[in-house]
């Protein structure tokens, strides 16, 4: 194993591929804040949006909110309202077009 980590140093991508790790490694932090806090925005907007026989907790709205962002989707717990999936359709907007910034 460690031959072959020696052996990688040599190549010129594997350098430029680790230098763009490194630089990404930087911004990560303001990136993981701002999703945050969009989560916890989008999570009390939806808690006050939907009625509370459909999402009862604020750990659903959570759940929610970060299954839509992370494009997971179970559809386990969905909006009814139309306010509601109004919110969720901005949420997978935005969520799909910040999580595509970083790539850019």
């Amino acid at each position: 194993v460690i031959r072959l980590l020696r052996l990688v140093r040599r190549f010129p991508h594997m350098q430029l591929l680790v230098s763009a790790f490194r630089d990404c490694f930087e911004a990560l932090p303001v990136l993981l804040y701002t999703m945050a806090v969009m989560g916890c925005i989008f999570s009390t907007m939806i808690f006050l949006a939907e009625p509370r026989d459909n999402i009862e907790t604020m750990s659903e709205s959570a759940w929610l909110v970060i299954s839509t962002m992370t494009t997971v989707g179970y559809g386990d717990c969905v909006p009814i309202s139309n306010f509601g999936i109004f919110l969720v359709s901005i949420l997978m907007i935005v969520s799909s077009l910040y999580m595509a910034m970083p790539v850019a």
